[in-house]
């Protein structure tokens, strides 16, 4: 009997992995066809597999400062498909196509999962027949061709599921082995009773003597079976992991993790009650570490993507019955018709015939299911934010429902309904995923099977790689971002940016020309634009006037010259644009050089305080000095002995030589032997309170890898500032004057200038806001914070009680989410400004950013001292208060919130 039940184990493992087989099959051959460039969120996530495969070239495990950083690679979004997705990458190499091999695993994930959980509930059979549907459903093999986080969600929650399920099951098994032992139990005492009857039939009834054996009372409750702990563990980890690959899984597994927690508070059983405790902190413990890096932006971020999102596309609001019937409506496209309806003929007509007929209708275990399934649906339709794929992770639960009614059909006709069933959803599939039939083929389909088709793009190739190739040909020495106006499936900032990573990471894109006030700044701070004609896309239209202005702008302007142009399969052109006059310009010289030197500088004699000074700095040196080189300028008044208080005596323009964009790209490193001369075209901006006078350039080279530091030779050059009044608009905003053809502050320049407003408060912090978001799309990878951290370190250590240097470096630091680095600067700004409420409301805030509420709410005692009524310190007490769970003093502190004005 064993072995016949080993090999029936076997032929249904084997079965389950022809199913997969054939699925895997089907969806490469589509990717051999396909020619498609992935849209939107596709190429973001595509381009995040390409830099954790960057991050795990060289892994240092047991580094704190590279796991932090690690987990920063992905700060909204969970990053465990991109991490599964790296092996794949280094085996087969990158590109879209060969990213989507993940899917192979995760399908194996995902029937194996259906398979167990039809085999637990049901039987093998319908294991099997649930295993097949999954790969038939149109929901499901959608998003298998597809690289988003909807389908290994899909099995991540189905394998957490399954583990729930298991340690469920682990207690009814327990409950049976009890009541076996109990029947036993009962059968010997009673056969003990009768032998002592036997041997004293005149004594009376005595109570026997409590057995070693035997429960001490009725209450007693045995211990925990060994699987339950297994299984317990195994559905921690799995819904940590679930976790990690998006955070929405909480929506699907939340309904039966309650419905259990009642059920042992119901029954008493602490035990159980326990494990499930421990299941959940230990999921804690997986996603833990990306979350407690992550969670000021997870949390800031979801706003964005659910409530700003559902606004701007018109989802259905809760108080309407389309929110509630928005996922109902979309079954028969996920499902199809054949797959949903047939299934439900088989329980009606079993239920009409229940009486005669010789299944067994597993209540128990359909009553497990819908309370997987309606709670998914119920919590996804809460959920203000819809979108159809949104709620394909519930739809492999439901092919074990749908593939249980399948096998309730009478079974004179129920084999050859199964088979004709399967056989009519292996035709829609093959007519949605392939042109066949034409256009009637597509009508044909759609009356079984509504819903979009997804056929592989079998025309002309899109243009991206060309593009990429065309800036890195023009520029092969540095790394270029690139401003995308239009923002179309085919054509946007994040498929340009996943074919620039491609590419050595040479060549960012990036959405600009969506503010009309940032549109001069724009345009000033970028080289390379596309733009295209006909539709634009997605563009709101809140954003389309400036969208406009940033093409009149640089299509009719003077500032940008016609590069190139590709006409599109879509008979619309794209259109390359690049900067006459090159901020950044590289050649190589004919000898080599042994240090940095400056041989030049171009810069107007006189200049105003306040007011952005353009300059060109030409610099040459050997390339690595050059790429890993920090200039510390000052721009020193020949007078300073003698200037009044309140005054400043100099100018700073710290920052990297070509404003870190010198990139080796695929040259070879016989290229990199010689000198290199770079002309650095930016701008400097003057003080509002600079004192008069001629001020003299001095200028020191800092290794960033080495802190190694030289003194650079400067040429004869000085600047006289004219004390001439201020133009307002350009105090206010230095550098954002609405002319394009002047230069732009370099970042670094704009950090500091943003830094002077922190010891403001809130009031400061508001333009800070405005401004970082831009400007971070100007630095992709956000060095400038890190230039800007390295100079104020060396500029403190000369100058240890200069406040506006302390205040820029923590800023620089808080940019990072240096959280640690953070708090030693904050504590210096503290010691600086200790007159400040709001200095400590900043240090205060980083120890909440690090999980230190004990040491936020010590930081917070010297703000509460010298202003107790600020609302912002009073709310930073109330949180810190909330984390260490004084209720009493979160809430009376809390009620600050009414006061608060942003």
């Amino acid at each position: 009997m064993a072995q016949q039940h080993r090999d029936s184990e076997g032929k249904s493992l084997l079965v389950l992995g022809i199913i997969w087989l054939l699925g895997a099959i089907s969806d490469r051959l589509w990717f051999a066809f396909d020619r498609s460039v992935p849209a939107w969120d596709q190429a973001d996530y595509l381009t995040s597999t390409l830099k954790y495969l960057q991050a795990l070239q060289h892994p240092q495990w047991l580094s704190g400062e590279w796991w932090t950083n690690f987990w920063l690679l992905s700060t909204k979004i969970p990053p465990l498909a991109y991490i599964l997705t790296v092996p794949f990458l280094q085996v087969f190499g990158t590109g879209g196509d060969r990213a989507t091999l993940v899917h192979l695993l995760f399908s194996a994930i995902l029937l194996a999962s259906v398979y167990s959980l039809g085999v637990q509930l049901f039987n093998r059979q319908v294991g099997l027949w649930a295993a097949a549907i999954c790969v038939l459903l149109p929901g499901l093999y959608r998003f298998r061709l597809q690289f988003l986080l909807d389908y290994p969600l899909t099995a991540a929650i189905t394998f957490a599921f399954y583990c729930l399920t298991m340690w469920k099951a682990s207690e009814g098994r327990r409950k049976k082995e009890e009541g076996r032992r109990k029947k036993e139990e009962g059968r010997r005492k009673k056969e003990e009773g009768r032998e002592i009857k036997e041997d004293f039939p005149h004594s009376p009834d005595l109570p026997l003597s409590p057995s070693p054996n035997l429960p001490l009372s009725p209450s007693h409750t045995p211990p925990l079976s060994a699987s339950s702990f297994f299984w317990a563990i195994a559905f921690g980890i799995s819904l940590g992991l679930s976790i990690l690959v998006k955070h929405t899984t909480v929506l699907f597994l939340f309904t039966p993790i309650v419905w259990l927690a009642v059920g042992a508070v119901r029954q008493k059983a602490w035990g159980r009650l326990g494990q499930l405790t421990g299941a959940l902190l230990l999921s804690a413990a997986v996603f833990g570490p990306w979350a407690k890096t992550n969670w000021l932006l997870i949390l800031t971020g979801g706003k964005r993507a659910t409530l700003d999102s559902a606004i701007a596309e018109g989802d259905p609001a809760l108080n309407t019955i389309d929110a509630w019937i928005y996922y109902g409506q979309h079954l028969p496209e996920h499902i199809s018709w054949p797959l949903l309806l047939i299934p439900l003929v088989g329980l009606i007509l079993y239920w009409r015939r229940r009486q005669d007929s010789s299944s067994i209708f597993y209540l128990n275990s359909c009553r497990w299911l819908a309370v997987f399934w309606g709670g998914a649906y119920l919590i996804n339709s809460l959920n203000i934010n819809k979108d159809d794929r949104y709620g394909i992770p519930y739809l492999p639960v439901l092919s074990i429902f749908l593939a249980y009614c399948l096998t309730l059909w009478p079974s004179r006709w129920g084999r050859q309904i199964r088979w004709g069933t399967i056989g009519l959803a292996i035709l829609a599939m093959l007519f949605h995923m392939w042109p066949l039939g034409g256009a009637f083929g597509h009508s044909l389909v759609q009356i079984i099977s509504p819903g979009n088709s997804n056929y592989p793009y079998l025309g002309k190739e899109w243009p991206h790689r060309e593009v990429i190739a065309e800036i890195i040909d023009r520029e092969p020495y540095l790394q270029s971002t690139l401003g995308v106006l239009p923002s179309t499936p085919e054509i946007n900032q994040h498929n340009l940016n996943f074919y620039g990573a491609l590419a050595n990471f040479q060549v960012y894109g990036r959405q600009v020309g969506t503010n009309l006030k940032e549109v001069p700044q724009d345009v000033r701070s970028l080289s390379w634009f596309v733009t295209k004609s006909g539709p634009q896309g997605s563009i709101r239209e809140r954003i389309k006037k400036a969208q406009n202005a940033a093409v009149t702008a640089i299509e009719k302007g003077d500032n940008f010259q016609l590069e190139k142009t590709w006409i599109l399969p879509d008979y619309t052109n794209l259109n390359l644009y690049r900067k006459r006059v090159q901020p950044v310009e590289i050649q190589p010289l004919n000898e080599a050089r042994s240090q940095v030197q400056l041989d030049r500088v171009t810069v107007a004699a006189k200049a105003v305080p306040g007011v952005a000074l353009p300059i060109t700095y030409t610099w040459s040196g050997p390339w690595q000095q050059l790429q890993s080189g920090l200039v510390l300028v000052t721009w020193q008044n020949q007078q300073s002995g003698n200037i009044p208080p309140g005054q400043t005596f100099r100018i700073l323009h710290d920052r990297a030589i070509a404003q870190a964009t010198l990139h080796p790209g695929m040259l070879e490193a016989d290229k990199f032997a010689v000198g290199f001369r770079v002309a650095d075209r930016t701008a400097m901006l003057p003080p509002a309170n600079i004192a008069p006078g001629t001020y003299n350039l001095q200028a020191t080279y800092l290794n960033r890898k080495t802190n190694e530091t030289y003194p650079i030779n400067v040429p004869a050059v000085s600047v006289n500032i004219e004390a001439e009044p201020l133009d307002m608009r350009s105090q206010a905003e230095p550098g954002n004057e609405d002319s394009t053809d002047k230069p732009e502050l370099d970042l670094v320049t704009q950090l500091r200038a943003m830094a002077v407003n922190l010891p403001k408060g809130l009031p400061g912090l508001e333009p800070v806001f405005e401004q970082i978001g831009r400007i971070n799309q100007y630095d992709p990878i956000q060095d400038y914070t890190v230039q800007a951290e390295q100079a104020l370190e060396y500029r403190l250590q000369q100058e240890p009680n200069n406040l506006e240097l302390a205040y820029a470096l923590a800023f620089s630091r808080v940019l990072q989410q240096n959280a640690k680095s953070a708090i030693a600067a904050l504590e210096k700004v503290t010691q600086l400004d200790s007159r400040n409420p709001y200095a400590y409301a900043y240090l205060a805030f980083v120890h909440l950013y690090g999980w230190h509420p004990k040491a936020a709410q010590t930081a917070l005692k010297p703000a509460l001292a010298l202003n107790s009524n600020l609302p912002e310190i009073r709310i930073l007490n109330g949180v810190a208060a909330m984390m260490q769970g004084n209720l009493i003093q979160a809430w009376q502190d809390l009620q600050y919130l009414k006061k608060l004005k942003i």
